[in-house]
């Protein structure tokens, strides 16, 4: 009897962490499965498995904000901590993967000393590659950007009209070429006339493209693809204190709608106050309205904006991939909100430097914000004397 009782209790002794770890096993498999079957990280993990690089990206910097900034969400959604964790990773990857496709998107746009049919062959070959992660609405602007090329190419070689008088009078414009952009000399008629235009405003960009990157061709072509498609102009009206901007939509085919979208006018300069979005990453910048430029005034050491390089007199026309030309002060801050959740990258005014590297948090909030603008404040008035 007593030599059974001792192999019963060896027996015990072998078995209990062999089942202890089947039970943990269990426990991380159970938190995982949790995980995957969550419905707010499905929806991100769909995306995912189409392939949809940005939607992904959008989809786990909303639901890491709504984690972060949403009272009563995080129990809501039943995310451990290690969940979270797995958001972030997910965020990270996925903004990465993002960048890279834009990076390669912006390699045909901002191509230098290159032909147009070489451009053409870029974004061709970049749908080619990349367009099933891209949704319908990128793969319809790479497209026509396309087909806009196209149309300039055939002007350049004789084969199509090439006048600017001919693609106003679609407008119902008169139209005049600065380097700039496009003066508006006179509205003569619809669609144009409907939309609120007044004459002597600048067209400074067609669609999403700045009209002073674009050749005479080029323009010419854009200009007469409302015949295919409306199309958007952003119009820029000069003031002694204030600029304005009309964003309009034009369609030169009838049944399609021609109107005003918004109207904004905008002081020439403002800089950066004590509760601004931006002295979270350490920063005081003044907007530049007429040519929707940041630029930065001063810069606090230890920053998010310090440790990416950031430095006075900088000079930054986008976040994040969004052209800050025609934006209202209110509109940037909604910009800057994504930080610290997601890195912002500013883009300089030369277009190829951005912030040495994007902006990282954590932001700079409490006693460590106040002390930020109070050296920023002491910094100014000293330059001011």
């Amino acid at each position: 009897m007593r030599g059974w009782w001792r192999y019963f209790l060896l027996g015990s002794l072998l078995l209990t962490p062999a089942c202890a770890h089947v039970e943990h096993k269990d426990q991380v498999q159970e938190q995982g499965d949790k995980f995957y079957k969550s419905p707010y990280v499905r929806r991100c993990l769909q995306y995912e498995k189409e392939k949809l690089v940005n939607e992904a990206q959008s989809c786990w910097s909303r639901l890491l904000g709504r984690i972060e900034g949403e009272p009563g969400f995080l129990a809501k959604s039943e995310l451990s901590a290690a969940d979270v964790s797995r958001v972030r990773h997910q965020l990270r990857a996925s903004s990465q993967r993002s960048a890279d496709l834009k990076s390669k998107l912006r390699g045909c746009i901002e191509i230098a000393n290159r032909t147009r049919p070489e451009r053409i062959r870029c974004f061709q070959d970049y749908l080619s590659r990349h367009g099933n992660q891209l949704t319908r609405s990128e793969r319809f602007e790479i497209e026509s950007a396309i087909a806009t090329l196209q149309r300039a190419q055939l002007r350049a070689e004789g084969k199509i009209e090439n006048t600017l008088e001919h693609a106003g009078k679609l407008l119902g414009l008169e139209l005049s070429s600065e380097k700039e952009g496009l003066r508006i000399d006179t509205v003569s008629g619809v669609p144009a006339s409907n939309t609120g235009l007044r004459e002597q405003g600048l067209i400074v960009a067609m669609d999403d493209t700045l009209v002073a990157e674009l050749e005479e061709a080029e323009r010419v072509s854009r200009l007469e693809s409302c015949s295919d498609d409306p199309l958007q102009l952003l119009v820029r009206y000069g003031g002694m204190e204030h600029i304005g901007f009309m964003r309009v939509q034009l369609a030169c085919t009838p049944g399609q709608p021609s109107r005003k979208l918004w109207e904004v006018s905008l002081p020439e300069e403002s800089c950066s106050e004590k509760d601004d979005a931006e002295l979270a990453l350490g920063l005081s910048w003044c907007y530049l309205a007429r040519d929707g430029i940041l630029e930065v005034e001063e810069v606090c050491a230890h920053s998010p904006a310090a440790r990416a390089g950031i430095r006075p007199g900088q000079r930054y026309r986008a976040v994040n991939g969004t052209r800050l030309l025609g934006l209202t002060r209110l509109q940037i801050a909604e910009l800057l909100k994504t930080f610290p959740a997601q890195p912002l990258r500013l883009q300089a005014v030369e277009g190829v430097l951005q912030s040495p590297q994007p902006v990282s948090g954590p932001a700079l909030e409490g006693s460590a914000r106040a002390a930020c603008w109070q050296a920023i404040s002491a910094t100014l008035e000293r330059g001011r004397r």
